[in-house]
């Protein structure tokens, strides 16, 4: 009896630790070991589908490199009478010579890939009909930018990130595999909006899934090194167009199989966020998943923990306690996101807009991509060194301009690589390239660590579709750019200086803790600036 008594008299002794997310990886998981490494690649592999889906029309949608004039059984579309309507001889390079063609007889002439190689090709996007050739790549953005808002919403509230990123997996590959059968310029448009909405999802749900179990000083690197598979998506894209070269359908069916076998194989495996299971109230998951973490690290959580769970906290258009939190209600956060899309659309006005303006280079389309993606390898190496130890603002700033500046640079080329091969062109945008692609991925990692876990995957959908918005407008750029390539080198320079001018005014928010709630956030930043200004007194 003694000892039962005992016994019953000792448990309440045992007082629970109150604990929030980042102080339980910090103190028991561990910042960044195997498990969270793991977690990192398996969600990240998404990146690589995501960016053969965004950048394959560069191949599809592509201006042949030449026609010729052929020879016909009908005397009137004769190869003479090609010929001798044609100022320059039939063929030559695909900026001047195509011109050429809309004043011959349709019959006389020939694409010299074939008539089936791009979309421009098989439906004559060429003459009055031209600008018809940039609108399945603005809608596929523009789907994104609607695909963000429904994504967003959902992993916010509904599904969670997981099951989110399973659903945007089987729509890409779905409306992939459906493009490839297209019979003209309209279905073909409407499947790229679908295709662009239905991929949305997995840039947003990767970045928050990699970051939200890692300690604070590993999210900058870890948001970073997961671009290294969109790298690796964008740099195999080359290679797999080059053997579908003579046929366009072939290159949607190709990489309509990555996005199938990732969400078979590798989705199972990942773990949803602990974050977002503690804002919707599943303590127990999400002790269980950062159990599973510690355990994979050799370490174990005391039995005594309880999360810290905020105030009936529940997603970015949600309620809390009654009171409404919302981005566009709360001052500061709506300042903030305001002024982090206005940022974004010109990054991604510039930085897909580089990569699509690739074909009015005087270059071989298939090496030039090669270039631009193999830049993207040490943009996201000095990216993540430099995020380690520089602010946020001040790297999202310099990098954007430094894109402008290069691309301004580009216009002085212009002229002289009109008819010939510019090396010093193909280097500076090689190098303003890198520096649009630094302002891109680090405006991700700034995004999720200026808004709590409430509204985070809401925040960085807003971010992604102002991204896609200004993307979504860069392919008619492009278009003029193979009339006037120095017009549209320098509205890429201008709108880049323009953006990076615009994140001086947002806060820093390097080594920064992620809060769950607006309240939350609201409340201790209050309190950090007041403790500032009594220092500084």
């Amino acid at each position: 009896m003694d000892n039962e008594e005992e016994t019953t008299t000792e448990v309440p002794h045992e007082e629970k630790m109150e604990l929030n997310v980042d102080e339980i990886i910090e103190r028991y998981v561990g910042s960044f070991g195997l498990p969270q490494l793991l977690q990192v690649v398996l969600v990240s592999f998404a990146w690589v589908f995501d960016s053969q889906n965004t950048l394959v029309t560069i191949f599809t949608d592509a201006q042949p490199s030449g026609w010729r004039c052929k020879t016909s059984a009908d005397p009137s579309l004769s190869s003479s009478w090609c010929m001798n309507n044609t100022a320059s001889g039939g063929g030559g390079n695909k900026g001047q010579s195509v011109g050429h063609v809309c004043g011959l007889a349709a019959g006389s002439w020939e694409w010299i890939g074939g008539n089936i190689a791009t979309t421009i090709a098989e439906w004559h996007l060429i003459c009055h009909r031209k600008f018809l050739a940039a609108i399945p790549t603005s809608l596929f953005f523009i789907g994104s930018i609607f695909g963000c808002a429904f994504y967003g919403r959902l992993a916010d509230a509904w599904l969670g990130r997981k099951k989110t990123l399973l659903l945007a997996g089987i729509l890409t590959s779905t409306t992939t595999f459906l493009t490839s059968f297209s019979p003209n310029i309209w279905v073909y448009s409407f499947l790229r909006f679908a295709n662009g909405f239905a991929r949305s999802g997995n840039g947003i749900c990767c970045l928050v899934l990699s970051t939200e179990v890692v300690g604070r000083k590993w999210r900058g690197q870890v948001g970073q090194y997961g671009f290294f598979f969109f790298t690796a998506g964008f740099l195999s894209l080359p290679f797999i167009a080059y053997p579908a070269r003579t046929q366009w359908r072939y290159l949607y069916r190709i990489i309509s199989l990555p996005p199938l076998v990732y969400t078979l194989f590798l989705v199972p495996l990942v773990s949803e966020s602990p974050r977002w299971l503690l804002v919707r109230g599943k303590n127990k998951e999400a002790l269980e998943v950062l159990q599973k973490f510690a355990g994979w690290n050799r370490k174990k959580l005391p039995n005594n923990i309880e999360l810290i769970i905020p105030s009936q906290a529940t997603t970015g258009t949600g309620n809390e306690g009654g009171k409404n939190e919302n981005i566009w209600t709360t001052r500061w956060a709506a300042k903030r996101m305001i002024t982090m899309m206005l940022f974004g659309f010109g990054v991604g006005f510039v930085y897909y807009g580089i990569q699509l303006n690739a074909e009015n280079l005087n270059f071989n389309l298939y090496l030039t991509v090669i270039i631009n993606a193999a830049m993207e390898i040490p943009a996201v190496f000095i990216g993540g060194i430099l995020l380690g130890f520089t602010d946020r603002r001040l790297l999202s700033s310099l990098s954007a301009i430094s894109a402008g500046v290069s691309c301004l640079l580009c216009i002085i080329f212009s002229a002289a690589s009109s008819t010939t091969s510019s090396w010093p062109q193909l280097t500076i945008e090689a190098i303003g390239f890198m520096a649009a692609s630094i302002a891109f991925n680090v405006s991700y990692i700034y995004c999720v660590e200026l808004f709590p876990t409430n509204v985070r995957n809401f925040a960085v959908s807003m971010l992604r579709q102002s991204l896609m918005l200004g993307a979504s407008l860069s392919p008619l750029l492009v278009v003029v750019g193979r009339l006037s390539p120095s017009l549209s080198f320098a509205v890429f320079g201008a709108l880049a200086i323009v953006s990076g001018t615009l994140s001086v005014w947002l806060p820093e928010t390097k080594n920064a803790p992620l809060y769950e709630t607006l309240k939350q956030q609201g409340e201790e930043e209050v309190k950090r600036r007041r403790l500032i200004q009594n220092t500084v007194v």
